[in-house]
């Protein structure tokens, strides 16, 4: 096996062709591992970290895996250390290797095996991997068996819309509570008037469309917490490349909740493989008597079902609640986390698998024995 990794920027980019390639025969082409998602996710949150990314070729120099990685300082539990991990934060998905379907274990092993023997690091961290994909079977499999300290952790679990069924029998599948919350938020819209969807697709995605979604976020309530678009530049940039990257099986919409001919809610969606990704919804809370957000989700929904090309819609969220009413059926997903051998990595290790576990038992055993004595003191006064 040939092990080369790639740090500078522009030999990322000449990769294109050969890395859609090798997706596409692997058994996880999802839109988050698209060459033309990690450049774009690079060029606008590497910040100080740096690019380490790891591919695999055999003997006949033919390229079985890839691991989009980097490179970074950073604090566990307050002490400095140096990880290396995928490229990804909270606007992706998911993360994974990109594996030739047929040759999966091998590249797992070659990966791991490097990670493991590089030197400039103290922690691996391999973040937000679906935790029913053969991926995290192998690399599970694998840590089992090596040398270094590894746990697991829980990350997200993101519900998920099958659309395999027709509109009317998914929702009539729905709690009639919810139905009925739905029913009245359509009527009061539908009272407001002049109420309507727009969609924009790549070939309409201009810097005006992208000023709206701007706009719009910067009136939305995550304004309050300084989580809108106004506030977050990276964000709003990454928004930017995605719709002027091209792939050709790749669709950027975005959908616009319209007021008269002010826009004031969207969703932006990615379509990749016959699955919808609403990577991010904002509304303006101006407005939030009408439901924006819900009126919209509505609205696509119901349109996506007649679309009989498409298979899923990954809500790209957690369980929340809102989401958790239009659907039952979730994924798990976990990190695998890897500790070096040298005294600082593995005392972390002590720390988080060992003694904070036991930690937290005790004061949970704690808080049980002084409800129970409060039971029993409640009790002899009766």
């Amino acid at each position: 096996m040939k092990i080369e990794i790639i740090t500078d920027l522009k030999d990322f980019e000449s990769l294109n062709e050969t890395w859609n390639g090798l997706l596409k025969n692997s058994r996880n082409d999802i839109v988050c591992l698209t060459h033309e998602w990690l450049v774009s996710w690079w060029k606008s949150f590497s910040d100080t970290n740096k690019l380490h990314i790891v591919t695999v070729s055999d003997n006949a120099r033919h390229l079985i895996a890839i691991a989009p990685m980097m490179v970074s300082d950073f604090s566990y539990r307050g002490i400095k250390s140096r990880k290396i991990f995928f490229m990804a934060n909270g606007h992706s998905p998911s993360t994974d290797f990109i594996l030739n379907k047929d040759r999966m274990k091998e590249g797992v092993e070659a990966i791991t095996g490097y990670l493991e023997s590089y030197a400039d690091w103290e922690f691996i961290e391999l973040q937000k991997m679906d935790s029913g994909g053969r991926t995290f079977s192998l690399l599970t499999e694998y840590t089992r068996h090596s040398n270094n300290l590894s746990g697991l952790k829980e990350n997200i679990e993101t519900p998920y819309i099958p659309l395999d069924s027709g509109w009317e029998a998914f929702l009539g599948n729905r709690s009639s509570k919810f139905r009925k919350v739905l029913r009245n938020k359509l009527n009061r819209a539908e009272r407001e008037g002049d109420i309507s969807v727009e969609k924009i697709t790549s070939s309409e995605c201009d810097s005006r469309v992208l000023d709206d979604m701007l706009n719009i976020s910067g009136k939305s309530w995550k304004r309050d917490i300084g989580t809108d678009l106004k506030s977050d530049s990276q964000s709003m940039a990454f928004y930017g490349e995605l719709c002027r990257s091209s792939n050709p099986g790749r669709q950027v919409n975005i959908w616009f909740l319209k007021k008269g001919e002010e826009r004031i809610a969207f969703e932006f969606h990615l379509v990749y493989n016959n699955v919808v990704y609403p990577v991010r919804a904002d509304y303006n809370k101006d407005f939030k008597e009408v439901s924006p957000g819900s009126v919209l989700e509505f609205n696509i929904l119901r349109r996506l079902f007649t679309e009989q090309s498409l298979k899923e819609y990954n809500t790209c969220g957690h369980t929340y609640n809102y989401l958790l009413n239009w659907t039952d059926n979730t994924r798990k997903y976990m990190n695998i986390e890897i500790f070096g051998k040298s005294l600082r990595p593995c005392s972390l290790y002590l720390l988080e698998y060992r003694v904070l576990p036991v930690m937290r038992r005790m004061g949970l055993n704690k808080i049980k024995n002084l409800c129970a004595k409060k039971i029993l003191h409640e009790n002899k006064k009766l």
